[in-house]
């Protein structure tokens, strides 16, 4: 695609790929050599791996794909499902430095409901997502509630995707479903505008930077389309029978007397209780993989009580690693974080120093989970937290990872 401001814009690279019946991607990015340090961020097949290198064998592109002709070359691109009915047209991309911007319209059976519903955990009062704009940059959201008013209200959760029920076909008759999931990491607004007459609905995208990845889903069925979304981000792992039961948590329980003092209420009370979790409250100084030796002593034996009576224990694992290297600050050395160091597993600022949140803890160190050192310093941590105190899951919170500051709170 070659650039109408060739002064201004860069050529892009389109690919158009059938990676399995039903299921078409479009990737762009730049067609040469960018000329710039910043090129495209790219989501690393290890977090999304779509085998994009294993194409349809059983049916070829044309089924799903048309490109209209525009006045100078080929125009809109419009995906079809296996009914031939147009559900999803390519108005337009551009692709900057910090700007990845695209332009699509989705068609929805206006006799069903109008619109798409999706784009991550929304919480109103509608499952379909109205006109306005809803802001993908997870954070500690204190009041998770979407209105879709500008500027768009960041959630805890990230998943670029929605669905819609397809138009019906030629004989009137139901189309089945459509999913479309766009593979970027950066920070996004999706700008949503419905045609309630015709059941169109336009969809705006501007994200900060990463290259096009667009997967357009048709099937004839939700869970069908769920099934082809999870195909490519991968499955959920399967919950355990106990999680399905009743839990108790909350912020408060400060001792392990206050826990010994909640499931006994729950057994006077003849109520069935499944898992205690706690909070903050049990750690030492906010420090992850440790737990407050006074007020929370006995912990590690309240912990087989439980399960002695069938029943188990959540603690709270915070993503932001306390920053505690002054031995003299609270009598001890916080060994994971010194570790951390040693391990050299952090994420850094741009001058190469460790990058310095605030999150509970107040100074916090964030891992960086792309660091393949990383996952064996986590697991060699709860492993040894798991020595002391038998837990068995953990609420890993913060993930977001959440920052009270406005970006790096100062250098380390």
């Amino acid at each position: 695609m070659k650039s109408q401001t060739p002064n201004v814009m860069r050529d892009l690279n389109v690919t158009v790929s059938l990676l399995a019946s039903g299921v078409v991607n479009v990737h762009w990015t730049y067609a040469n050599d960018t000329g710039v340090d910043k090129v495209p961020f790219e989501v690393p097949t290890t977090i999304i791996n779509a085998d994009k290198g294993i194409l349809c064998e059983t049916k070829n592109l044309s089924a799903y794909v048309e490109v209209s002709e525009g006045e100078t070359g080929p125009g809109m691109l419009m995906i079809k499902n296996d009914a031939g009915v147009v559900v999803f047209t390519f108005n337009g991309m551009v692709l900057t430095e910090y700007l990845n911007y695209m332009s699509v319209t989705v068609n929805t059976d206006k006799d069903f409901r109008t619109g798409v519903l999706g784009l991550t955990e929304r919480v109103s009062g509608d499952l379909f997502l109205n006109d306005g704009v809803y802001s993908l940059w997870a954070r500690d959201q204190p009041d998770p509630v979407e209105t879709g008013k500008s500027p768009g209200n960041n959630m805890y959760g990230i998943h670029p995707f929605y669905m819609g029920k397809a138009p019906k076909d030629a004989d009137g008759a139901s189309s089945g479903w459509f999913g479309v999931f766009a593979n970027n990491a950066a920070a996004q607004d999706w700008w949503i505008k419905n045609n309630q007459d015709t059941g169109a609905v336009d969809v705006t995208t501007f994200a900060t930077g990463g290259a096009g990845d667009l997967y357009v889903m048709t099937a004839v069925s939700p869970e069908e389309v769920t099934k082809m979304y999870h195909s490519i981000v991968g499955t959920p792992v399967l919950t355990p029978q106990w999680a399905l039961g009743w839990h108790q948590c909350r912020w408060g329980y400060n001792t392990t007397d206050a826990l010994k003092e909640v499931v006994a209420n729950y057994s006077a009370a003849g109520i069935p209780l499944d898992t205690q979790w706690s909070d903050i409250d049990y750690m030492k100084d906010y420090r992850d993989f440790t737990y407050d030796k006074v007020n929370f002593d006995g912990l590690g034996d309240f912990v087989k009580d439980l399960h002695d009576k069938q029943m188990h224990y959540i603690p709270i694992i915070d993503a932001g690693i306390a920053i505690r290297e002054n031995e003299q600050q609270d009598g001890e050395k916080y060994e994971a974080y010194m570790d951390g160091i040693q391990e050299d597993i952090f994420i850094k600022d741009p001058e190469g120093k460790v990058a310095v949140g605030q999150v509970w803890a107040t100074d916090a160190a964030f891992p960086d989970f792309f660091n393949p050192k990383t996952s064996a310093w986590w697991s060699k941590w709860l492993t040894n937290f798991h020595n002391e105190v038998e837990f068995d899951g953990v609420w890993e919170d913060m993930n977001e990872a959440s920052n009270f500051c406005a970006g790096v709170c100062y250098a380390s």
